[in-house]
């Protein structure tokens, strides 16, 4: 079986008693899990799940999920050839 996507949140705490926070702000090392992926041959997508609502923003999290797709993009950029990002041609 294959993985063909991931879902990334960042919190604080545990179960039951955590807070979802902005994605570079909790607990686990999401670069650690990003180069854990690419060590796996993972070749699906990484996207945001939850985030934060942030002052003025849409009730969706419109900013909030672009920070958070921003944040992710630099962390598989960094780590090598992009995963889950290839558009057409490649």
């Amino acid at each position: 079986e294959q993985i063909v996507y991931a879902h990334c949140r960042a919190v604080h705490g545990q179960m039951p008693c955590y807070t979802e926070c902005f994605i570079d702000e909790g607990d686990l090392d999401l670069l650690a899990v990003v180069r854990t992926f690419r060590e796996a041959g993972f070749e699906g997508v990484l996207y945001p799940d939850h985030v934060p609502q942030m002052d003025g923003d849409s009730p969706w999290g419109h900013r909030g999920r672009a920070y958070a797709v921003g944040y992710l993009k630099a962390l598989v950029e960094l780590v090598g050839e992009p995963v889950g990002t290839s558009g057409p041609g490649g």
